[in-house]
């Protein structure tokens, strides 16, 4: 194989696989980029068997053919290069990297070890790239790390007629949005995105439109010169529904900077102990206090539209912060029903978007 390229597209391309590559597998290629020349392009492929990305960057093909590298030391490398055309050719297991004045030589894998990049057949949906990873922004963050609830390590993403929603729990909070879709989508369909694949879609996809092409086993996602296809986490997603309060007994709508700034103070005194922050709630106000024993306190007052029952009611700070950091609106509803019941947040502004919360113990 001989291929000369741009410098600054063979480090993009090699940036989108870096994303998906295994740091700890017993498979020595899963850490390598495989890299094809035909025609006029260079493909460059990489997996760790969960997801996997394709991306193709214009090249000239003096030689077409295959080899692999490892990914992170070929990433680093090429960082390293002078913006400029770089020449990669190899010989049997060899392979030389070099511009006019760089050579550098690496060994290759045997190609054939590399896992096949998979073809995926389905139903062929049309999402914005924009709103797909909007969408991703304000639920990945619930999503649980707890391997033991692998149902719950992705996101549950569901189409049907002209509506995508999106939502993930840990089973302390819960995130979900609804977006509508241009096209009709007549018949129903549902997975659990694992996370990786989710958070990999943010980095390497645009803001134009998003082919996806749903399959039964995996889903693929694809622009002009990407995919990304990822496996579907098996199992079935929890009711979400049923937790999602309906009807508060108290209510209110809170300027959301102010808020985020009043909960970002009083983290700053409880997260080396992770204790919670309270909310004092009555009719046009709400105090923010937190005490840290053998540290000290804080209290903050902030005047908020509220009606209801006047109570008090503790969070885990960081939970308020996830949302609040999330959130483009100027204000939020905020619903409460008690010390052990879950609150509701949601924008004002009328974007489909809720965020329900347990309480921490009082």
């Amino acid at each position: 194989m001989r291929v000369k390229c741009e410098r600054d597209q063979i480090l993009k391309g090699i940036s989108f696989c870096q994303g998906v590559i295994s740091t700890r597998t017993t498979l020595p290629i899963l850490s390598y980029v495989l890299m094809k020349a035909e025609k006029n392009t260079l493909s460059l492929y990489a997996t760790d068997l969960e997801v996997g990305v394709e991306t193709k960057i214009d090249a000239e093909i003096v030689e077409e053919g295959s080899i692999t590298l490892p990914g992170k030391k070929m990433l680093e490398l090429i960082r390293e290069f002078p913006s400029g055309i770089i020449t990669l050719s190899s010989e049997n297991n060899l392979v030389t990297i070099r511009n006019e004045n760089i050579w550098i030589k690496m060994i290759s894998l045997p190609q054939e070890e590399f896992p096949a990049f998979p073809e995926v057949k389905g139903r062929e949906i049309k999402v914005n790239g924009k709103i797909l990873k909007k969408m991703i922004k304000k639920t990945s963050f619930s999503v649980s790390h707890e391997e033991t609830r692998y149902m719950l390590n992705g996101i549950y993403t569901t189409v049907f007629e002209k509506l995508i929603s999106m939502v993930s729990t840990d089973g302390r909070r819960l995130s979900l949005i609804t977006q509508e879709l241009e096209n009709i989508v007549p018949t129903e369909v549902e997975a659990i995105l694992p996370l990786k694949a989710c958070e990999q879609l943010t980095k390497i996809m645009e803001d134009d439109e998003v082919l996806i092409v749903w399959g039964d086993k995996q889903i693929k996602f694809t622009q002009p010169g990407v995919s990304l296809v990822t496996r579907i986490i098996e199992g079935e997603f929890p009711d979400y529904k049923s937790v999602i309060p309906k009807s508060f007994k108290g209510e209110g709508h809170i300027d959301k900077t102010k808020f985020q700034e009043s909960i970002r103070r009083a983290y700053i005194l409880t997260k080396e102990k992770a204790l919670s922050v309270r909310l004092s709630l009555q009719e046009g106000k709400m105090m923010i206090s937190t005490r840290v024993p053998d540290q000290g306190e804080s209290n903050e007052e902030m005047e908020i539209e509220y009606s209801g029952e006047a109570m008090d009611i503790a969070f885990d700070p960081e939970y308020l912060l996830d949302v609040l950091r999330v959130l483009d609106c100027e204000k939020i509803f905020f619903g409460v029903n008690g010390p052990e019941d879950p609150a509701l947040i949601k924008p004002i502004d009328g974007e489909s978007y809720i965020y329900v919360v347990m309480p921490m113990k009082i």
